[in-house]
């Protein structure tokens, strides 16, 4: 057998009895380190707390929330995990399930059990599996990692640029904002999203505040020439890393930077993470207080793995509230999904704070997004993240179809 008490294991499962079962074969086989998560979120969560991939997840498939298949889509996406097992009592799910793992994906497939999973068929599977190891995990990420120096001379050749996502007013689908995500221009016209990047850059806040404050100069720049285009009265979305919260010196350079460029702070929303409204810590919430008083708007990106409270959310002086993608996504072909959304924007209802809905991919999302109370949205739908000159074309030709579309699936499919 092999010797697993070096390795890493997480039991996602809503049954807190099977949960400890899994956990307890799982000891039994000598796994050193065994988690346990209650669905795909709280999953999330785990992993996010940790910090670093596990090499086994065990995860059952039928959880309310975010069920086991889009588990696995997260998991493989942001390689969390070396080697999956699926289990369920629902056989059709189980033959499914194998064929759900993204291609591209470096995360191994071992099995798809029945359950009650037994200690002689998971040994038997552990024992005999070809295992991926986390060095190898790490080695199929495409070689992205980059070190301080690395970005350090990306930022002084102007790597850094904006990529620009419309959002939209589901109503309508009349453009009120352009969303700001920051990319790394690397060799071979390769680009790496800046939320990759900033793991290398802990404790760097002044680098990263150079790399947002490049982005937002740019921004602010693209803004003033798309005049031309005869916009309607739109808000420039712009990111604001965890880093920088601390830093009231650098928010204030941001702030006067942008108003330098003739951009009026009303027109100017930062966005800042649910991790920052969770911890809810006095210094950021008085240095993002400073920023709102300025007339700044401030919106928070909700993505549900923080467990922030509505009292939380309360405390923050926000303009808006944005749906992460995990959520958005394909919600209307997942009707668990609903619950959880509904509970959401009742939250951001109480508040009174307008939501967006990030990821609208399809119409069918559009339209249940759009029942449920959302205002705006934004997605590969609306359009995908295009440089300036791209985003230039797209509103003169895809936002008149938008517009036009009443409901919108009569100018899209």
């Amino acid at each position: 057998m092999r010797d697993f008490s070096a390795s890493s294991a997480l039991i996602v499962e809503d049954s807190t009895v099977q949960r400890e079962h899994v956990a307890g074969l799982l000891r039994q086989i000598g796994f050193g380190t065994v988690l346990g998560a209650n669905d795909g979120i709280d999953a999330l969560r785990t992993l996010e707390r940790r910090g670093a991939p596990v090499d086994l997840v065990v995860t059952d498939l039928d959880m309310p929330g975010m069920d086991g298949e889009e588990l696995i889509q997260q998991l493989a996406k942001r390689r969390w995990a070396a080697n999956l097992i699926a289990a369920s009592a629902n056989q059709n799910r189980l033959q499914g399930v194998m064929h759900s793992l993204p291609p591209d994906g470096a995360m191994r497939m071992l099995a798809a059990l029945s359950k009650p999973v037994r200690l002689e068929a998971l040994q038997a599977l552990l024992r005999d599996a070809p295992m991926l190891a986390l060095a190898e995990l790490e080695r199929e990420g495409g070689g992205e990692a980059a070190s301080a120096a690395d970005i350090q001379a990306a930022l002084q050749a102007g790597a850094f640029i904006p990529m620009y996502v419309p959002r939209v007013e589901l109503e309508t689908g009349r453009l009120t904002g352009i969303a700001v995500q920051g990319a790394w221009r690397r060799s071979g016209q390769r680009l790496t999203a800046l939320a990759d990047v900033l793991p290398a850059l802990a404790g760097a806040s002044e680098t990263v505040g150079s790399i947002v404050l490049a982005l937002a100069m740019q921004a602010a720049a693209d803004f003033r020439c798309w005049k031309g285009l005869e916009l309607p009265a739109v808000k420039l979305l712009l990111p604001l890393p965890d880093e920088l919260l601390l830093d009231l010196g650098a928010l204030g350079r941001l702030a006067a930077n942008i108003q330098s460029q003739d951009i009026k702070p009303g027109n100017v929303c930062w966005q800042i993470s649910e991790a920052v409204v969770a911890a809810c810590e006095a210094e950021p919430l008085h240095n993002i207080g400073r920023l709102s008083l300025r007339g700044f708007g401030i919106g928070a990106v909700h993505c549900g793995r923080y467990e922030a409270a509505t009292r939380d959310f309360a405390c923050f002086p926000l303009s808006e509230i944005t749906i992460d993608s995990m959520f958005v996504h394909e919600a209307a072909q997942r009707s668990h999904r609903r619950p959880l959304l509904e509970r959401l924007l009742s939250m951001a209802d109480t508040l009174g704070i307008p939501v967006c809905a990030e990821g609208i991919e399809n119409v069918e999302d559009w339209s249940l997004m759009r029942e449920l109370g959302c205002s705006t949205g934004q997605g590969p739908l609306v359009g995908a993240p295009m440089q300036a000159g791209d985003f230039a074309k797209w509103y003169r030709e895809d936002s008149r179809r938008l517009s036009a579309a009443a409901p919108p699936a009569a100018g899209r499919g």
